[in-house]
């Protein structure tokens, strides 16, 4: 009886197994079907300053990751309001680590052009610059679909 047993919780947790494979692999095809695998696709967060990404961005990061996106990060200054700069740069590249995007794609600019200060506006034909710099650089080929064609 115990060896009926055995065998029934046996063939319940390989049919569990396989469904489970099956599910995910049905998901992986819907999600190729629809174009949403980014095995080549590089995609680009632009933020203001650190803290940004993970208080308004943490999902969209995890889910280009999960959807195997490239993901990096440009940052246009450094935090530094309160005099915390460095150690808000700090604190960014740890969580842009827990986000999945390595230090390699994560860029702060660090400039007094761009300065972490509410009373200041910073030039929009030098932020358009560095950014389309930073696109043309990485390779950056992530296009929003509701948006025309370039």
């Amino acid at each position: 009886m115990e060896v009926v047993g055995l065998l029934c919780l046996a063939a319940a947790v390989l049919a569990w197994g396989f469904l489970w494979v099956w599910d995910s692999s049905e998901r992986m095809k819907s999600q190729e079907q629809a174009g949403l695998l980014g095995g080549g696709s590089r995609s680009l967060l632009v933020i203001a300053h650190p803290d940004d990404e993970a208080m308004f961005f943490a999902p969209t990061v995890l889910g280009l990751a999960r959807l195997r996106h490239r993901v990096s990060l440009l940052c246009f200054s450094a935090g530094n309001y309160y005099n915390q700069g460095e150690i808000r740069k700090k604190e960014l590249l740890q969580s842009c680590d827990v986000l999945g995007i390595p230090p390699s794609g994560v860029r702060i600019i660090d400039n007094r052009d761009f300065p972490d200060d509410p009373g200041v506006q910073w030039d929009t034909q030098r932020v358009a610059s560095v950014l389309l710099w930073h696109i043309e650089e990485n390779g950056i080929n992530l296009k929003d679909r509701a948006s025309p064609k370039l």
